[in-house]
């Protein structure tokens, strides 16, 4: 008897333990309700195993502890409370643990089909213009089931999704991969696609407006599949594709289409041919060579950053003959052709360079009375970091100009005004930016009178070449020249024959030792001549030029010594009557001769 009462007294004291043990799990169990009615659900719940499952007891043997109710059992939005009272109806009816958990399932499972995500906030940043008609999902829908629920490891919620789809509204066929944005009506996404059947396979596709694609891997992507008759906006970004092939539907209605992170090689050449209000096409970052044919007849942007193998000639023609928008031009490039005449040793050419060349014809100067200025892009210079910088030469020669442009194309690095009427520089260079990147200054043959103009400016710290030949330039300001040609490695040159200066002797002095200590800096100055005398400046002598003409002022070193002798006469003659006077006591004949004056009166009484 006293081991009877002992063993029940051993097995009420486990039972205690076990509850004890379970109610710690459930205090840690998430609350439902503080999760909120829009947190994700799970989707098929595991068991869960209690730490203390089993329970070694020596004699006793094996003891089971009460069933642990978690949020997994009772779904979201249900209430479960760990009480002694609780677990102590779980040990006494189990029929009633299991009712309360298929009821909790088949509640989670109701609240799982019924949950859709939730809709993203459209984006507060204006978009530019043309980007208005174009529809990106949120890269997150992708990383969801389309039932709303995040994607597991091993496919479990697949199965889930493809049959509620076939309950969903208008969903179709299972092989749909496409969902509805949550936000945007009449727009749709897809995730994963494999083949076109995956999309084509959805219901109601004539109604979609807006559709994007991520993640598509196949070899040809068919653009006249019907599917894409419809849209406004098509976007396949971030996938894996080699070519597209055939063009869209005639007279689509396309506004914007995004082909750009696929790896593409191959475009249809009429592929967007046929689209005639499409307004923005980006195709970066992929493997493209050219530029598929589009509609003349529109504006449009394109974005083609990050195709390496894009070539420049096909290129320069679409700049010139289209109105089209390129975008990110830093970040553009194109392989040119090493039998261009335009580029020297480079492997590849920034877009912003094309522009360049096509602002450089474009914005040549037209001087009404006079003409038309001729542009042309002559090279492409190649500068630090890899980058080519354009040079577009201007040419305004022969027209009879009187004054300098009054704008040049902003690369503009030579001027040619060789052969007009032009009499000053005016603040053209000091003032005017248009003039700031000029390095070779053509001007033979004007009626230039001085070049003082260049000094503090720009144009004489950059310079490469100045040609001044057959000009009226009267003098030669060697003191800013000299600061200008101090680095002789630079190899500047400028050419001043056939200029007539004033020659003087400040000329025979300094000028000529400067020009000779500048031979090679100005290698025509032995070609300068003056304008007073017929000789070259080389030719002039000092000894000649810094005579002066006679002056009253070369005799006043006679009239001063000739005042000092007399001073000296006088002195002398003074000294030796006084010394007559004080020997002989007669004053000198003078003195004596001398008639008596008052004070000598005076002196006598």
């Amino acid at each position: 008897m006293l081991a009877y009462t002992h063993g029940t007294w051993l097995l009420l004291l486990l039972l205690l333990v076990a509850g004890a043990c379970a109610r710690p799990e459930s205090a840690h169990t998430p609350d439902p309700a503080a999760l909120g009615e829009e947190s994700t659900p799970h989707t098929h719940p595991q068991p869960h195993h209690h730490p203390h499952a089993s329970l070694e007891d020596g004699e006793q043997g094996t003891v089971i502890p009460a069933p642990i109710l978690t949020a997994d059992h009772v779904g979201i939005g249900e209430t479960t409370t760990a009480t002694s009272m609780a677990e102590t109806q779980s040990v006494s009816d189990p029929g009633s643990v299991t009712d309360t958990t298929s009821t909790s399932t088949s509640h989670s499972t109701s609240t799982t089909s019924t949950t859709s995500p939730a809709p993203l906030p459209p984006a507060v940043s204006e978009q530019p213009e043309y980007l208005k008609h174009c529809f990106y999902a949120e890269e997150q829908l992708c990383g969801h089931t389309f039932d709303g629920r995040p994607e597991t490891s091993e496919g479990q919620g697949s199965t889930v999704a493809q049959s509620e789809a076939q309950n969903r509204g208008g969903q179709g066929n299972s092989q749909c991969q496409c969902r509805e944005h949550p936000a945007r009506p009449n727009s749709w996404y897809c995730c994963n696609i494999s083949q076109l059947t995956m999309i084509s396979s959805c219901s109601n596709i004539s109604k979609w407006t807006n559709l994007h694609v991520r993640n598509m891997t196949m070899e040809d992507m068919d653009l006249s599949n019907p599917i894409f008759r419809s849209l406004q906006s098509l976007a396949v970004t971030d996938g894996n594709i080699t070519r597209l092939v055939n063009a869209f539907p005639r007279l689509s209605a396309l506004k914007c289409l995004n082909i750009s992170n696929n790896n593409i090689s191959e475009i249809h050449s009429r592929a967007v041919k046929d689209v005639p209000h499409l307004e923005f096409f980006g195709m970066s970052n992929n493997n493209l060579s050219l530029v598929p044919h589009r509609n003349q007849n529109k504006n449009i942007t394109l974005d083609i950053s990050g195709n390496m193998r894009m070539l420049c000639t096909p290129l320069n023609e679409i700049i010139y003959t289209e109105s089209i928008n390129f975008l990110n031009l830093k970040h553009s490039y194109c392989q040119y052709n090493a039998t261009h005449k335009w580029f020297q040793s480079t492997d590849k050419v920034s877009m912003e360079q094309l522009e360049n060349r096509k602002r450089c014809v474009t914005n040549c100067p037209v001087i009404p009375n006079y003409g038309s200025c001729n542009c042309t892009m002559e090279n492409i210079m190649i500068i630090q970091d890899n980058q080519s910088k354009a040079q577009c030469h201007v040419d305004c020669s022969n027209l009879g100009l009187v004054e300098l442009p009054q704008r040049l194309p902003d690369n503009t690095f030579m001027l040619n005004i060789t052969n007009n009427k032009i009499t000053s520089l005016g603040d053209y260079f000091q003032t005017n930016p248009t003039y700031h990147n000029i390095i070779r200054l053509l001007a033979d043959n004007n009626q230039i009178a001085s070049i003082y103009e260049f000094e503090g400016t720009k144009f004489i710290e950059s310079f490469q070449r100045i040609y001044m030949r057959n000009n009226s330039l009267s003098k030669i300001p060697e003191y800013f020249l000299n600061n200008a040609l101090l680095d002789s490695g630079l190899g500047r040159r400028i050419y001043l024959a056939g200029n007539k200066l004033q020659c003087d002797c400040y000329s025979a002095k300094t000028l000529l030792n400067w020009l000779k200590e500048r031979s090679s800096d100005i290698p025509d100055y032995m070609d300068i001549r003056c304008r007073n005398m017929p000789q070259r400046v080389i030719e002039l002598q000092e000894a000649k030029l810094c005579q002066s003409p006679p002056d009253w002022t070369d005799y006043i070193y006679y009239l001063i010594a000739a005042e000092v002798i007399l001073l000296l006469a006088l002195i002398t003659k003074v000294s030796y009557d006084y010394w007559v006077f004080k020997t002989a006591g007669y004053l000198p004949w003078p003195a004596s001769k001398m008639p008596k004056l008052p004070c000598d009166w005076l002196c006598e009484s």
